[in-house]
């Protein structure tokens, strides 16, 4: 037996095993579907480059193409290729997108896409023998990691484990040795950003534990710099309706290209170039994108107006950008010091990974908080890497709380159950009074909530609307979200006698633990008849 991991990002896969003759865990090459992502920001300066998978998919009416198949073809920009899949399926996005194999949705895609990848590595991986883990953001509802376990029972995995990414961060990178050492990871990829507090246990007769100290997320990614920069590009070189629906792809691919470019600390300004061809007559668009410029080094928005020149720095401005990455930072760094006390000169070491934590401004703002503790060295592999090693300590991952109903003030509200970080099992219950909302009342329904932390963003991933319009609205929100578990399995404390509101102000008493498989069992008295309705039944896994 081998141990497996799989990072399915937004932008691009890695697989990687663990080497049981070497003793060293290495990504998974398969040729003509990983490519060479190239890096220059180790410690000693020198480059060194990892193998992905584009998280690309592209249904022609004879094949299926996947990763490299796809670029390699020039079908990137293709009306039947699907990208950005991740953080679709995480969104809870349903919508299909019309192929030449018919409609498919992100989930759909996102499944054809790692079964496809899953298969062709089989030579060098056992899905009957082997370990897998697999991992998934922080700030993600509970139906992603139940589509991953569901794609993998359909390949017939045996051995499944999840992994949050900041904490396979951790193991994937070298160093991290003392037991009071605390730890910043900061993973920003192509669809969120996700920072963790973390320190590790390394008791010497136990596996290697990562110990949850704070956490934060951000729905926001180098997806979202793709789609800011090409439709500045479209803006400046005043496309019509038709032409940035027609190109859009294209803007997209080039965008994408330049962000890349300008995160390589050696390139101070990279060209976004077009051929628009839409018209009676082609014309090459070009405009040149500098790193930064003086006014937003200063913390201000230049005006660039030209059409040939532009500032990558002052468009992230001018988005709010990196105040939500600041924010971000900022609450995961007050969890850990709620928790722990942790303060931010406490923390021995900042693990950078995700490409988007390559882009300037973001270098800038973790050189700002932490300077010489900044660790570069993996940005690309080291949750995939580090997924193969260790263990965690089960924790929940998001808060939960349950729907009640205030009788004093007539409305119902959301009653905290149990914060993020709490281990389970649980070692006490939590206990409520559940009363009816009318008189005559029979049944009173439990609804038990997840509530996300994360600021989400309208899952819009194009630059125009179905018009062809230009989408000029911010996509960043502040409103936390609250996501029924149980809508489809609703359970009932059924009242006999019927609820008489004077009567029974604390008529039942329900108490609420969570079980070791992350179960949340309740036990529901009838405190008028003495009757005990419910002992230890689940009502949902959380």
């Amino acid at each position: 037996m081998s141990e497996v991991s799989c990072d399915f990002g937004t932008s691009n896969t890695l697989l990687a095993r663990h080497n049981e003759t070497t003793g060293q865990v290495e990504a998974i090459r398969i040729p003509g579907i990983t490519m060479e992502m190239p890096s220059r920001l180790t410690s000693d300066g020198r480059e060194y480059s990892v193998p992905v998978i584009p998280s690309l998919i592209n249904y022609s009416e004879t094949e299926t193409l996947i990763g490299d198949q796809v670029l390699s073809r020039g079908l990137t920009e293709h009306q039947d290729t699907i990208r950005w899949m991740k953080r679709s399926i995480a969104c809870g996005q349903t919508s299909r997108k019309k192929t030449a194999q018919g409609l498919k949705s992100p989930s759909e895609a996102g499944e054809d896409f790692l079964r496809r990848l899953l298969t062709y590595a089989s030579n060098q991986i056992s899905f009957e023998e082997d370990a897998f883990t697999f991992t998934a953001p922080v700030e993600v509802f509970e139906h992603f990691q139940d589509w991953l376990l569901r794609l993998c029972e359909s390949l017939n995995i045996q051995r499944v484990r999840l992994m949050d990414e900041p904490t396979a961060c951790i193991f994937g990178y070298h160093g991290a040795t003392r037991e009071q050492d605390r730890f910043v990871i900061f993973d920003f990829g192509g669809g969120t950003l996700d920072v963790s507090a973390i320190r590790l246990d390394r008791s010497p007769d136990q596996a290697r534990k990562a110990i949850q100290l704070g956490q934060a997320g951000c729905d926001l990614g180098g997806m979202d710099i793709d789609l800011w920069l090409a439709a500045d590009f479209a803006g400046r070189h005043g496309m019509n309706d038709y032409e940035k629906r027609e190109l859009e792809a294209v803007m997209l691919r080039q965008a994408e290209q330049v962000k890349i470019q300008l995160s390589d600390p050696q390139i101070e300004e990279a060209d976004l170039t077009i051929l628009n061809d839409r018209g009676r007559i082609p014309r090459l668009l070009k405009t040149s994108y500098s790193r930064s410029c003086g006014a937003c080094e200063r913390g201000g928005c230049g005006e660039h107006q030209s059409v040939s020149s532009a500032c990558l720095g002052c468009l992230l401005s001018s988005k709010g950008f990196l105040r939500s990455v600041r924010e971000t930072l900022d609450r995961s760094l007050e969890n850990a010091a709620v928790k722990v006390g942790l303060r931010r000169d406490e923390v021995t070491r900042l693990f950078v990974t995700g490409g988007t934590s390559l882009v300037p401004v973001v270098r800038n703002l973790l050189n700002e908080y932490f300077r010489d503790r900044v660790v570069y060295d993996h940005p690309f592999d080291a949750v995939v890497k580090g997924a193969c090693q260790g263990i965690v300590e089960p924790v929940l991952q998001h808060d939960y709380a349950i729907e009640g109903y205030n009788p004093e003030r007539k409305e119902y509200e959301f009653k905290p159950m149990f914060r993020i970080g709490t281990e389970y099992p649980t070692e006490g219950p939590k206990r409520y009074y559940t009363n009816g909302s009318h008189e005559g009342q029979t049944r009173i329904g439990i609804k038990i909530f997840e509530v996300s932390r994360v600021k989400r963003s309208s899952l819009n991933v194009s630059i125009v609307d179905e018009r062809g319009i230009l989408q000029e609205e911010s996509r960043v929100h502040s409103d936390y979200q609250h996501r029924c578990l149980n809508t489809g399995n609703p359970t009932f404390i059924i009242a006999d006698p019927p609820i008489n509101i004077e009567r029974d102000k604390k008529r039942f008493l329900c108490s609420y633990k969570v079980d070791g498989n992350r179960r949340l069992l309740l036990t529901a008295i009838d405190n008028l008849t003495g009757k005990t309705l419910f002992d230890g039944y689940p009502v949902v896994r959380l």
